[in-house]
């Protein structure tokens, strides 16, 4: 048997090999594996994610005494007829006081176009409301006082490039704002100055 022979009987016997594990499924439960441990992984990646977020939120919700606080997160929902993007914002996080409903169970795939006056005075740091009557949104007024709020709170954030990617909402119901974070009937700026600073920690997780 020459060298020809030998080589013609070695890729032969590859092949064989490789035609039955394929037939067995060999290299598909191999990529299911992976896509297995993939998936695993990044659960685990955004579980680590979420506790964050929580436990900042949390810790915020007990240093100004609100009732609740929540995050509105930008995506995108499906598409108009046109094709075009349809821009849409929904709470992905949220802690409340016991016995407050949750905001974020009712709000979710809501239009931006519905909340776009409301959006620009957060951008422009003027979303800060001590008495949500004096709120000019009348629908985001309304949606705050279906939900018994009595001052509300709103801060943007922003990634690396300065893209709005959330808004931090604070709101209080029945609890009473601390003293030092008002000044002659307004929110002080101290507490404006001190949510920006909070925020920026916050873009690294949602």
């Amino acid at each position: 048997m020459d060298w020809i022979e030998i080589l013609q009987l070695f890729f032969t016997s590859i092949t064989s090999v490789v035609v039955a594990l394929i037939g067995a499924g060999y290299f598909k439960r191999y990529n299911d594996t992976k896509k297995e441990s993939y998936s695993k992984s990044k659960l685990m990646e955004q579980i680590r994610r979420d506790e964050i977020v929580h436990i900042a939120i949390r810790d915020l919700r007990r240093k100004y005494n609100a009732d609740r606080i929540y995050i509105w997160q930008f995506h995108n929902g499906g598409n108009f007829y046109t094709t075009y993007p349809m821009q849409k914002t929904s709470i992905t996080y949220e802690r409340c006081s016991d016995g407050l409903e949750r905001k974020s169970e009712k709000y979710q795939n809501m239009l931006i176009s519905n909340f776009t006056g409301y959006i620009k005075q957060v951008i422009d740091i003027e979303m800060f409301y001590l008495d949500i009557k004096d709120m000019e949104d009348l629908l985001v007024r309304s949606m705050c006082q279906q939900y018994g709020t009595q001052s509300h709170v709103a801060v943007p954030i922003f990634d690396d490039k300065q893209h709005l990617i959330g808004i931090l909402s604070l709101d209080w119901v029945f609890s009473e704002i601390p003293k030092e974070f008002i000044l002659e009937d307004k929110f002080n700026q101290h507490i404006v100055e001190d949510l920006l600073k909070e925020v920026k920690s916050l873009k690294n997780y949602i």
